[in-house]
């Protein structure tokens, strides 16, 4: 099996945003299919009160851009059988000829430091 990974995402007022990425084995055209359906799914639910755990979606719906996004994360996942992934951008992992018997593995991890500066008078 060979996954292919969709990345969708959304931004919205006061830089709220979000991204998510998705895998599944299925061709770009069939993923747009399904990202249609998810689409007029989300639409489907303006208005209508949701059950926790009912097939029609999650949560309650509003009539907003994140909870739009939101249901159609849902859709995909719940019923077209979509993997949600998660991606850490500050650790790699490395292959490495470490010496003549053993092949190293190492592991890189970037960090981020915050030192607060006041002002001088």
């Amino acid at each position: 099996m060979e996954l292919k990974i969709f990345k969708i995402r959304y931004e919205w007022y006061e830089e709220d945003r979000g991204e998510t990425l998705l895998a599944k084995d299925v061709t770009k055209e069939q993923f747009e299919k399904d990202l249609i359906e998810a689409r007029d799914f989300a639409e489907s639910l303006k208005g209508k009160e949701i059950r926790e755990g009912s097939t029609l979606g999650k949560g309650y719906s509003t009539e907003c851009l994140p909870e739009f996004y939101s249901q159609i994360i849902w859709f995909l996942t719940e019923n077209k059988g979509y993997s949600e992934c998660q991606y850490s951008e500050s650790e790699d992992y490395y292959v490495d000829d470490d010496s003549e018997k053993k092949i190293g593995l190492q592991k890189r991890m970037k960090k981020t430091e915050w030192e607060r500066i006041n002002d001088q008078d």
